[in-house]
């Protein structure tokens, strides 16, 4: 008789209203139990109220009392931790179609449909995008999805790659190419085929967008200078600014580089042929001349020309550094001119070394590691591959050449892409100057470092590279890596501003415009200054899409390594490997570490740590790890780690710090 009376209903709505509510997000646990999380406290969630949300779910809900506990009741979804996911195939004991989220946190199955569009067949473990369609917070229903995209099939051994590309809602694709390129600049070029230009790169590489050319300048019969000529490839001269090929580009805004391959931000036939330059093919292309004394310092504005070049020799990373290393057997360049520009090149990147190590900052010494893979996608191997002096050559001459493009475009253009960062993070200016009196500052020093490091001189760039001058003599990364914390983000803007982290009054690259959109932006501004043509100042939006696409760009380069590390690494556990690591993060979790011989991330639970919990503290100021009140642990120590758990399900891997 009570079952549907309205005064029953209406009091139990006013008692439940009159009980404490809250809001916050859903943490879930491996039992079925899980908390809700606010930003005061964390609640128990039991099971019957863990099947009505999922983890990271933003819920209100009513705090009730069961005896002495307090728990939480959801009541009201607030926002979803799914819309469009990932997932893989299932299919029960029924044979009714379900996913499994592709998430570490999220373990139940949820039943789903395919949508109409979907007409492949799918099959136990393909990996699939999918809609949440249904919540019971929301619809009063069960979690249900719809699948309507096939990624790819469970035994593709390149999911890493389609997976990840998908996660990010990023192409597979090149991109679409037209069925001819004619040429659209109108405006004459200087002949420079008769310049000796080389390209340097790795031997694989198609998309050559760089050549280097260099002669001494000479007063009175002797040399006092040198002249360096960038040539870069020029992309802009095939694709009209109203193209689909341009709007393409915008959107992606990069080549994705992947291990094994990459994915064009142009059309193939663009990047890897017509505009590449290529031996003995006659290109066109944007060129910078640069002129410095023999210290390395720039002594003439730059010159922009637009022009023809043939590069006279394809050189290869390796070999260049193998020769001009001495290296027993090395290679040797086919003639004579080539040997030149390799020795001019140099010495002009020894002096351009020096002259950032004095008036600039010079980039810390790390490996890039590089995945060797089979032609099934498996990883053969993992290479830490040092930066050697051929590199430094491209690296240098392309540094300095997007120097003069700054100078150029702030004074010609009154605008451009500039490549800017502004240091330390204001809010976090003082918690710097702290850090760095707490570790370099003495009873003798003292009051000279509070002038040196004050907010004031650490918020310029003279202060700032004064400040990273002092830390380099350090051998261990703590410093460094403590300090990176207090940074901000770099940033594109339109107008010029300083790059703290090079150490420079203004950058803007123009050297790479077959992979980069910031770039192609920048060859249009040049080039119609230097034929007076109109040109607009770089939108907000162009700005803010380039900044979110290197983001993304980022996490999926992070998101495939880190899966391609778990295959690599899962049959070290049984053998017991032992790897030297250095200290990334300290958590209350943990620590993350780092393999310095193949640069997997790894985490040692605190748990491996020490055995009593209660007993540790984390200094987030220090990012260390105390047990028992001494220090154990901190960021940039080097320790020696032996892995006993590898999931690439989660792709995550665990270790023991060995004592």
């Amino acid at each position: 008789m009570f079952q549907n009376n309205p005064l029953l209903s209406q009091l139990k709505q006013q008692i439940r209203d009159s009980k404490p509510h809250v809001e916050g997000v859903v943490k879930g646990s491996d039992k079925a139990f899980g908390f809700l999380e606010t930003d005061k406290k964390s609640y128990f969630l039991p099971p019957p109220a863990m099947k009505k949300v999922m983890h990271g779910d933003k819920i209100k809900a009513v705090i009730e009392t069961v005896g002495d506990k307090e728990q939480a009741e959801p009541e009201e979804l607030i926002e979803p931790m799914l819309t469009r996911f990932l997932a893989k195939v299932r299919f029960n004991k029924d044979k009714k179609l379900q996913v499994l989220v592709d998430h570490p946190q999220i373990n139940q199955p949820i039943g789903a449909n395919q949508a109409n569009k979907l007409k492949e067949e799918l099959q136990e473990g393909d990996w699939v995008v999918a809609q949440l369609k249904t919540h019971p917070l929301r619809d009063d229903r069960f979690f249900f999805a719809q699948i309507t995209d096939l990624i790819c099939r469970a035994d593709d051994e390149f999911a890493p790659w389609w997976v990840t590309l998908a996660r990010h809602e990023q192409s597979r694709y090149p991109v679409a190419g037209a069925e001819d390129y004619p040429m659209l600049d109108q405006q004459p070029r200087d002949d420079l085929t008769d310049l000796h230009f080389v390209t340097i790169d790795s031997e694989s590489t198609q998309d050559m967008d760089d050549a280097l050319f260099i002669e001494p300048i000479e007063t009175a019969g002797s040399q006092t200078g040198w002249r360096l000529v960038v040539a870069i490839a020029d992309p802009t001269a095939y694709i009209a600014p109203d193209s689909q090929i341009e709007q393409d580009a915008k959107q992606r805004c990069f080549t994705n580089y992947l291990p094994g391959f990459n994915i064009p931000m142009l059309p193939r036939e663009l990047s890897d042929e017509r505009c590449s330059l290529m031996e003995n093919e006659t290109r066109p292309a944007l060129v910078c001349y640069i002129e410095t004394d023999l210290q390395g310092n720039i002594t003439a504005k730059p010159r922009f020309v637009c022009a023809s070049i043939r590069s006279k020799a394809k050189l290869a990373y390796n070999k260049v550094s193998d020769y001009l290393e001495g290296q027993a057997d090395a290679w040797q360049p086919e003639n004579t001119e080539t040997a030149t520009q390799i020795q001019r090149l140099h010495q002009f990147t020894l002096a351009r070394i020096e002259w950032r190590k004095t008036h600039s900052l010079l980039f810390k010494e790390k490996p890039d590691y590089s995945f060797v893979l089979a032609e099934n996608g498996k990883v053969a191997d993992i290479k830490a591959e040092h930066r050697r002096i051929a590199n430094q050559i491209v690296e240098e001459s392309m540094i300095i050449a997007n120097i003069c493009a700054a100078q150029y475009l702030a004074e010609t253009a009154k605008c451009g892409i500039f490549n800017t960062h502004s240091g330390f993070d204001k809010k976090f200016l003082e918690n710097a100057r702290q850090f760095l009196l707490a570790n370099l500052a003495n009873d003798e020093n003292r009051a000279e470092l509070e002038e040196r490091y004050s907010v004031e001189n650490l918020s310029t760039l003279e202060g700032y590279c004064r400040m990273r001058h002092d830390i380099e003599p350090f051998n261990s990364d703590f410093l460094e890596l403590r300090l990176r914390r207090f940074l901000t983000f770099a940033e594109f803007k339109a107008e010029l501003a300083p790059h703290f982290g090079l150490g420079l009054s203004g950058y803007a690259t123009w050297t790479s415009p077959i992979r980069k959109y910031s770039d192609m932006v920048n060859h249009r501004l040049i080039k119609a200054s230097l034929t007076t043509q109109v040109y607009e100042k770089p939108q907000e939006a162009v700005l803010a899409r380039l900044q979110e696409a290197r983001r993304q760009n980022r996490l999926v380069e992070r998101d495939i390594a880190d899966w391609l590390y778990c295959r690599y690494l899962a049959d070290k556990v049984e053998i017991n490997t032992e790897f030297e690591a250095e200290v990334q993060d300290v958590m209350r979790g943990g620590l993350r570490v780092q393999l310095l011989e193949n640069g997997a991330s790894v985490f040692v639970p605190a748990s491996n740590l020490h055995a009593n919990k209660e007993e540790m503290a984390v200094n987030s100021d220090e990012i260390a790890l105390y047990i028992n009140g001494e220090r154990k642990y901190k960021i940039g120590d080097i320790v020696k780690v032996r892995l006993t758990e590898v999931k690439e399900e989660t792709r995550s891997i665990i270790a023991d710090i060995l004592i």
